[in-house]
C-alpha cells in the first residue's frame, strides 16, 4: 500500500545527536544539504528497459552539491585506466570504470578525509564494420559520470531519487538551510493540508 498524501507531506525536525549516533565529521549545515529533497528542476525523466520511467539526476547537479557540501574541497578519480576499459569494452560492449570520490573536512585544525567508492557505467556505441568503439572516449566520460553519481549516492546526495522508498527528508535543527526553509515549509505545509481536508482526509498534530 502507498503512502497516503498525510503522510508524504510529514517532514522530521530533529536535533544532530539523533541523526547521527556518534560524533560526526559533518555539522548541522552539511548534515541538512544531505538530507534535503532534490529540487525538481533537477530531476529527469527517461524511458525505462522494460518500459516505464527511470527519473535520474545529472553529473553537473552532483557536483554542485559536492560544492556545498564540502566548500570545493573534494576531488573525484576514475581509478580504470583507458587501456583498461578499452578492453573490457570490447568484449563486453559496456563500458565500465571504477572511482572514488574523496571529500575533505576539517575537525580542529586537522583535514579528515570522507571517501566512497563505485562504478560506473556506459553502453559503448560499435561501428559496424569493424566492431570497434565508435566513440570510446565519449563513452568514458558518459561511465565516469555515471560513476561520479553513484559514488556520491553513497554520501546521500541524490537518495530521494534512486532510494525513494526510504528516504524521509529531514530539517536538522539550527541548520542554516532549514532556518532559510521554514517560511516556504509551513506554506507548502498549510497548503497540502487544504488539499486533503477537501479530499476528505483529516489533518491532525
Amino acid at each position: 500500500m502507498g503512502q497516503s498524501k498525510k503522510d508524504q507531506i510529514a517532514k522530521m525536525k530533529l536535533d544532530i545527536n539523533q541523526v547521527s549516533r556518534t560524533k560526526s565529521i559533518y555539522n548541522q549545515n552539511q548534515i541538512q544539504k544531505i538530507f534535503n529533497s532534490t529540487p525538481q528542476k533537477y530531476k529527469y525523466d527517461r524511458p525505462a528497459k522494460g518500459g516505464g520511467n527511470w527519473t535520474y539526476i545529472k553529473a553537473s547537479y552532483v557536483r554542485k552539491v559536492l560544492d556545498a557540501l564540502f566548500g570545493f574541497n573534494w576531488d573525484f578519480e576514475v581509478e580504470t585506466t583507458l587501456a583498461e576499459a578499452y578492453e573490457i569494452a570490447k568484449a563486453t560492449k559496456v563500458c565500465v570504470v571504477k572511482g572514488t570520490i574523496t571529500g575533505k573536512v576539517s575537525i580542529d585544525g586537522e583535514w579528515i578525509h570522507v571517501k566512497k567508492t563505485q562504478f560506473g557505467r556506459s553502453e559503448v556505441k560499435i561501428k559496424r564494420d569493424s566492431g570497434e568503439p565508435l566513440d570510446f572516449g565519449n563513452d568514458m566520460k558518459a561511465a565516469a559520470s555515471d560513476c561520479l553519481k553513484k559514488c556520491a549516492s553513497l554520501m546521500g546526495i541524490g537518495a530521494d531519487v534512486y532510494e525513494s522508498g526510504e528516504f524521509m527528508e529531514i530539517e536538522i535543527i539550527g541548520a542554516t538551510d532549514a532556518d532559510a526553509k521554514t517560511k516556504a515549509t509551513k506554506k507548502k505545509l498549510k497548503e497540502a493540508e487544504a488539499v486533503l481536508e477537501t479530499e476528505g482526509e483529516v489533518v491532525s498534530d
